[in-house]
């Protein structure tokens, strides 16, 4: 049992290290300044996490895991099963599959071994992690090369708006700092979230709203704050107006009003993207190819990505088991999101935030399947704590079912 004990103590510590490694890394891929920094950088601590996974599993743990975190055991599952019979890339694929298989686990672990206390750490981590990459960004400004927008640091504009907008609901939805700290904090992000010029960092902004402890107050302070914010609305549309027209709420503005496309700089994207899904509608092109339009189909014969997580699903496996794979992850996560509103599980809030925000926005970026995307570790990462939040619940409610019915 001491022995037992110690390697589960060794793992966990172990892992913990593993695991922030692997997001400050995850973290660096998206930051302008660390552009010497590739996706192999994160084999390490992957590979690390699978070490020590594998020196403290037995057999039945093994089991164990696979039942807890069904959701993650059923997405492999069929990953595996396309693998098998249908994927045309067999060599290239298989790097994505173990990859995939690998990331699963170390996240599955590290939400098994942590307490919630642990957890909650982690997002304010996460906050801090995002605060001091946007604040160094604000000192040494980088412009989107594409769209010409504030970045803030970050080669994309729109990964900056949508972390900014994450960091946003973590420290709205959580007391981690104290109201004179918060307020500042938040007001900085909102800026983040305008200036980047994202529409989908504005949405996830909203979300974080929907999700924070504002839903518990009365209408009638709800009018009481709308008042002022009326009065001073004319106002802060004409500065947003006069100032550079690729801010978020100019650009929401120009979409509304049908100036401008609301998939402005998407349009070819989704376009080659589309025609690469039909192009092989059944049998997909393969596990390698996730974030991947083929070159054939783009006017400068360039593969490019096609900025939406479910077509680029599609793109990789096919409309058959794309399908499968949607119904099973939106199933889970309804049945997540209404238990959370009906049984109030306030240690799910910021966990179930997140997720949301990533499958709205994964209408617009690829972040469902990638392997070294931030965006995609944070969905997956989230996912495998509610889902050992669910597994827990239901062995402690059975357990207790039992031990009535024994005792009657």
């Amino acid at each position: 049992m001491g022995k037992d004990m110690s390697i589960r103590g060794f793992v966990k510590k172990g892992l913990n290290v593993v695991f922030i490694m692997f997001i400050i890394f995850n973290f660096g891929l998206k930051y302008a300044h660390l552009s010497f920094l590739n996706g192999d950088v994160l084999i390490v601590p992957v590979m690390v996490g699978f070490v020590l996974f594998l020196s403290f599993l037995k057999r039945e743990k093994v089991f164990s895991l696979f039942i807890q975190f069904r959701l993650f055991t059923a997405l492999t599952l069929l990953f595996i099963v396309y693998y098998i019979f249908l994927d045309p890339l067999k060599d290239e694929s298989l790097v994505y599959l173990v990859s995939k298989t690998l990331l699963f686990l170390m996240f599955t672990l590290f939400m098994s071994l942590n307490t919630d206390e642990y957890k909650q750490k982690c997002l304010k981590g996460l906050a801090i992690l995002i605060l001091i990459g946007l604040v160094y960004g604000s000192f040494s400004q980088t412009v989107d090369s594409e769209t010409f927008r504030l970045s803030f640091g970050f080669m994309n504009a729109n990964s900056a708006g949508t972390l900014a907008a994450i960091a946003f609901g973590i420290i709205l939805q959580n007391k981690f700092f104290k109201k004179i700290i918060a307020i500042p904090l938040m007001i900085y992000l909102t800026y983040v979230v305008l200036m980047t010029g994202s529409r989908a960092a504005l949405v996830v902004y909203i979300v974080a709203w929907f999700f924070s402890d504002i839903r518990k107050m009365p209408a009638y302070k709800y009018l009481l704050l709308l008042l002022p914010l009326l009065l001073l609305l004319p106002y802060f549309i004409s500065y947003v107006g006069d100032m550079d027209a690729n801010n978020a709420l100019s650009r929401l503005m120009d979409s509304l009003s049908g100036k401008e496309s609301i998939f402005r700089n998407r349009e070819y994207a989704y376009g080659w993207g589309l025609k690469t899904f039909e192009d092989e509608l059944m049998r997909g092109h393969g596990l390698a190819r996730y974030g991947w339009t083929d070159p054939k189909f783009s006017t400068n014969n360039f593969a490019s990505n096609p900025h939406n997580g479910y077509l680029g699903l599609g793109i990789m496996i096919g409309i058959v088991f794309g399908a499968i794979f949607i119904l099973i992850l939106f199933w889970n996560c309804a049945v997540y999101t209404i238990d959370f509103f009906r049984n109030k599980k306030e240690e799910l809030r910021t966990y179930l935030f997140i997720v949301i925000s990533i499958l709205i926005t994964a209408f617009v970026e690829s972040y469902l399947i990638g392997i070294n995307e931030l965006m995609t570790s944070l969905f997956w990462c989230c996912v495998a704590h509610i889902q050992f939040e669910y597994y827990i619940k239901s062995r402690v409610e059975l357990r207790t079912g039992q031990n009535s019915y024994a005792h009657g």
